[in-house]
């Protein structure tokens, strides 16, 4: 099970891992793979969900890096905002906020109670920045508060002040980590115990842990939103992923996580809905611009309409994933509904590569001077991407584009990029959920190994780092991203697909990668 890296603002490249409409438009995921259409009926109230989920090592959001259980948690703990299913940050805890420069002050909600009914204060949110700022604490969140915060303090009760220590953009996605109640941790040894049981906000409670047994959840008396229908939530802990599969097939769970990419596989099981979202990580080349010939951009261009993402998918990755030639969601409330994607065409990638005077010469385009001829690098480890690598070749061949794909183990490869020894690389990159990219575009980039430098790009996030208005930000994300389709800094290729997957009894099920549990409180089991 892999390890949560969330809202991190450092560029993470995952070179590990498993993993129309009109034409030229992207589609966009459906929220599911229902079997049947939706059932205009009454919610039910009452009974108990059952989800397996494998076994971890601590509930203490303090010391938690495991993915499953953050999303678990999701359940009973709330951070001062959270994400709706376009990626825009929505109130939590917090009512609202006001941002002004590199200062953010947060506006708390004065009817929240902990589920023991002590009140929930601007102390409380003090106290987990504190915390999640001790050297010992293992959660991802440390590095968020250690590497972008200048300081922070409460303005009474229900106000909390942020002020950032460098130019952020978009950063209140940043701030939806939980917020953990002060009175629960009596010291550090709290603080640091793994056994520890997290009492939260939201709208249930953890109400019973058994070690490696399971934890059941129960409906929160104080919470303040909509009462959830469904009573319980019991979660079933596995040994591993088989049985977890094993024991959803025997109905001994009604909801269950699915791991592998392959889970078509479980479309014929009886009752059965599977219900897919969209993940953080995004699949793309990234050139050498000290290479002249990458240096072209109607050579990137020309790779971006001569691969065929839908071939790839399909083979490789089951159709679960969704096209994007630019590094932003297409489902992303900053995604402009302008941009055109580059689709699959040899004709139009020939073209641009004659106009732009890389003639056939051999079966291979050169201009007299350079020859479309690349090293590809990849991670030696990674089944699916060597995968794809033979299919990018296979393809740009087709246009006079020789590529030479070399596997690597990852610290070789790793070395190879930042040392600037390579001419293309495919990656899997998770990005953070505030959707900052300006590290790896930016001219002064720290992790722009490319060597890509474009002053209209450096002009446009000079001003995103300082939006604060929702409007503003969206229509200077939108200029960035038509400078990327014009561009191809990379070459961009498709998101990956996770999934989950549940008996027809469970109803209004609507995932997101951030949280599988969305909207829990509309969800109910049908008698």
């Amino acid at each position: 099970m892999r390890k949560f890296i969330i809202l991190s603002f450092i560029l993470m490249f995952i070179f590990t891992g498993y993993k129309t409409t009109p034409q030229n438009m992207v589609n966009l995921p459906q929220a599911s793979e229902d079997k049947t259409k939706i059932e205009e009926e009454k919610p039910v109230e009452g009974g108990t969900l059952r989800i397996n989920i494998t076994s971890f090592d601590a509930l203490n959001p303090f010391l938690n890096d495991n993915e499953r259980v953050r999303q678990m948690l999701n359940l009973s703990l709330e951070g001062l905002v959270t994400l709706d299913k376009t990626l825009k940050p929505v109130p939590q805890l917090a009512e609202n906020w006001q941002i002004n420069g590199l200062n953010i002050k947060f506006y708390l909600k004065k009817n929240v109670k902990w589920q023991d009914g002590v009140s929930f204060t601007a102390n409380d949110v003090k106290f987990t920045f504190d915390s999640f700022k001790n050297k010992d604490v293992k959660s991802p969140y440390r590095d968020i508060l250690i590497n972008y915060l200048s300081s922070y303090k409460t303005n009474g009760d229900y106000e909390f002040e942020v002020v950032l220590n460098k130019p952020v953009a978009n950063p209140i996605a940043l701030f939806t980590f939980p917020i953990l109640a002060e009175h629960q941790y009596k010291g550090k040894e709290d603080i640091l115990n793994k056994d520890i049981v997290p009492i939260g906000t939201g709208p249930y409670k953890i109400s019973s842990y058994s070690v490696g047994r399971e934890v059941i959840f129960e409906r929160n008396p104080y919470y303040r939103g909509d009462k959830p229908y469904i009573d319980s939530i019991v979660f079933k802990i596995v040994p591993n992923e088989n049985a977890m599969i094993t024991s959803f097939q025997s109905k001994e769970a009604d909801f269950t996580f699915l791991n592998d990419i392959d889970w078509d596989k479980y479309k014929e099981l009886s009752n059965v809905n599977i219900y897919k979202y969209i993940m953080q990580d995004y699949v793309f080349m990234a050139p050498n611009y000290q290479n002249p010939a990458l240096k072209d951009s109607n050579v990137r261009k020309a790779m971006c309409y001569g691969i065929d993402v839908d071939k790839i998918l399909k083979e490789v990755y089951f159709s679960h994933g969704l096209k994007s030639c630019i590094p932003v969601r297409p489902d992303s409330w900053l995604y402009s509904n302008k941009i055109v994607s580059h689709n699959y065409d040899i004709k139009e990638a020939n073209k641009i590569l004659e106009e732009s005077g890389w003639n056939l010469v051999k079966g291979i385009r050169s201009n007299g001077t350079y020859q479309l001829k690349f090293d590809l690098l990849v991670n030696a480890n990674n089944p699916y991407l060597i995968k794809v690598a033979q299919i990018i070749k296979n393809n740009l061949k087709d246009v006079g584009i020789e590529i030479n794909i070399v596997p690597k183990d990852w610290g070789n490869l790793l070395s190879s990029v930042y040392s600037g020894k390579f001419d293309l690389v495919l990656m899997e990159w998770n990005l953070s959920y505030n959707q900052d990219m300006s590290t790896l575009f930016m001219t002064k980039g720290k992790d722009n190994f490319m060597g890509y430098s474009n002053s209209k790009v450096d002009e446009i996030y000079s001003r995103i780092f300082y939006d604060s208005e929702e409007n503003s930000l969206k229509t200077d994300y939108q200029a960035l991203e038509q400078v990327f389709l014009e561009e191809q800094p990379i070459i961009g290729l498709f998101y990956i697909e996770g999934a989950v997957m549940a008996y027809d009894n469970v109803k209004v099920v609507d995932p997101t990668g951030f949280d599988v549990f969305y909207n829990i409180e509309k969800w109910y089991i049908k008698k």
